[in-house]
């Protein structure tokens, strides 16, 4: 029998005779550090100090697709978040905000770092808090996430409002500095969603949150060590959530980024690539210097200068259009094609 044979027989026994993580009874009350499921000795890498290079690799990989079904499982529940917080943006002044501490924290910053540039929307909207601030990104602070305190004077200096949400980020949901701002959140009314990997968690019993995300990715490849499947399966979650609510938000077309804005070379020739795809045999009479020039004429808009290609009108036009339409591409793409746009004004 091969190594990664043996490896998959014993992983398909095991599972047989551990208690899966879900099935576990709930404790009274928030459970210990020791007892969470993260926590846990996992016991198919009791002896990974022994295998070879490839074996461990092949190891780690085999744990980290665990993780991909936990967050699948919770998908109907992640789905009913994005409508929610897409229902509060959409009125023009809810903002998404992260509050997290260690991985989680940085995490939460890793998502929404790119928002503003590759949807061209206001960065002050997105916001991620990390406990003990942007220094702790590069180095580790652990004690900085034991307030309560500080999580919620971190959530008051955003001047919430009960438009916002907040996702607390914990993976043992027990950081202090977590649970301290989802009560903040609680009490000023905003939208309070949790993403915890550990069942029952003091995060849940809480009851602070109008949501739980908590894949169960079970024992980690080391020990305790949450920033493995743990931190897998938050970056998925929190990609799936902030991407879902831009396509919602009108912000692509298709799987487009249409609202990128173009501000290097790498932005700037993606942006003249949508164009062309978009405008087909309209755009092929553009060479590379006109079609940025559509664009400057546009505000930096890839979506107005899309509209400005395909339908041969002017600027001012084209802007009316997209208003009318609430920003939607396709609505006013439609318009077009189908010659309706006259009625639209009417």
């Amino acid at each position: 029998m091969s190594p990664q044979a043996a490896y998959d027989w014993l992983h398909q026994e095991l599972s047989k005779i551990l208690v899966a993580p879900e099935s576990m009874p709930r404790a009274s009350g928030p459970p210990e550090l020791h007892e969470l499921q993260t926590e846990q000795a996992n016991p198919v890498t009791q002896d990974m100090d022994t295998l070879s290079t490839l074996e461990m690799c092949r190891l780690i990989n085999a744990e980290d697709r665990r993780v991909a079904a936990a967050v699948e499982a919770i998908t109907p529940t992640i789905s009913q978040v994005i409508d929610d917080i897409v229902d509060r943006m959409s009125q023009g002044a809810g903002r998404l905000l992260y509050m997290g501490a260690g991985t989680s924290g940085r995490l939460g910053v890793l998502d929404l770092a790119d928002i503003p540039t590759s949807f061209n929307v206001d960065p002050m909207r997105y916001i991620a808090l990390t406990a003990g601030g942007d220094v702790t990104l590069r180095t580790a602070q652990p004690s900085v996430e034991d307030s309560r305190a500080a999580g919620a004077a971190d959530l008051g200096s955003l001047l919430p409002t009960p438009q916002d949400t907040l996702i607390g980020i914990s993976a043992s949901g027990r950081t202090p500095y977590v649970l301290g701002a989802l009560h903040s959140a609680r009490v000023h009314g905003l939208l309070t969603v949790g993403i915890v990997c550990t069942r029952p968690s003091a995060l849940l019993l809480e009851g602070e949150c109008d949501y739980v995300l908590d894949p169960l990715v079970g024992p980690e490849v080391i020990a305790g060590s949450s920033r493995m499947k743990a931190g897998t399966a938050t970056k998925m979650i929190l990609n799936m959530i902030s991407t879902a609510v831009q396509v919602k938000l009108g912000q692509t077309y298709g799987n487009l980024m249409v609202d990128v804005h173009p501000s290097n070379l790498k932005s700037t020739a993606r942006a003249r690539g949508i164009i062309r795809s978009m405008a087909a045999s309209r755009a092929e009479a553009y060479s590379d210097d006109e079609l940025d020039g559509v664009i400057a004429r546009c505000g930096g808009s890839v979506k107005l200068a899309v509209v400005v290609v395909v339908s041969g009108w002017g600027v001012p036009l084209c802007v009316d259009a997209l208003e009318r339409r609430g920003g939607s591409l396709r609505s006013v793409l439609e318009d077009v094609r189908y010659e309706t746009v006259v009625r639209v004004f009417v």
